[in-house]
């Protein structure tokens, strides 16, 4: 009956060593996998660098016109010639803001009157503009403005357009925009 202890004997040291080799690679295996993992992250860069040079080459003119000089979110629309400085932006699929954000010279229209020529006195133009010289226009948009931005905005594009026609068309005649001030007087801006 010896020699069945023997065999039990050697069976054990010989599993004994496997499991004390697999207990070894065990250990040694997440390291090599922490190793792979790393190199993954570092090829990833470079691919990511690469994508925005891909999106630098817009396929048509139109849309390299329409994502410069425009805040990131949001994509400036073919605004039509007479709105200038006013800007027509598309803000998402279907809504639109109309934007002034550089006031010179107008605003020293607005001081020679005793206003402050900032985005709120251009919602009292714009607030004359719909209730006097284009009633069709009103509730057709609506009006945000701050004191550095003049900013109106909807899902009518075209009443937009109309407006910053009207408010370009005053903005660069000073004659016309002080008119218009004075008619509608100093409660008009009030905020």
């Amino acid at each position: 009956m010896a020699k069945p202890k023997k065999k039990s004997k050697s069976k054990s040291k010989a599993k004994a060593k496997p499991a004390a080799k697999a207990k070894a690679k065990a250990k040694a295996k997440p390291k090599a996998k922490a190793k792979a993992k790393a190199k993954p992250k570092a090829k990833a860069l470079p691919a990511a660098k690469a994508k925005p040079a891909a999106k630098a080459k817009p396929a048509k003119p139109a849309k390299a016109e329409q994502t410069a000089a425009v805040p990131e979110s949001a994509a400036p629309a073919a605004a039509p010639n007479g709105i200038a400085p006013f800007t027509l932006v598309e803000t998402e699929p279907g809504k639109h803001s109309l934007l002034l954000t550089v006031f010179e010279p107008a605003s020293q229209v607005f001081d020679a009157a005793g206003i402050e020529g900032g985005g709120y006195a251009w919602e009292g133009v714009a607030r004359y503009v719909t209730e006097v010289i284009a009633p069709e226009l009103a509730d057709r948009f609506g009006l945000d403005p701050e004191a550095s931005m003049f900013c109106a905005y909807g899902t009518d594009r075209a009443a937009l357009e109309q407006l910053g026609a009207q408010l370009a068309r005053m903005f660069n005649n000073q004659s016309l925009l002080a008119a218009v001030i004075e008619e509608v007087g100093p409660a008009g801006f009030a905020d």
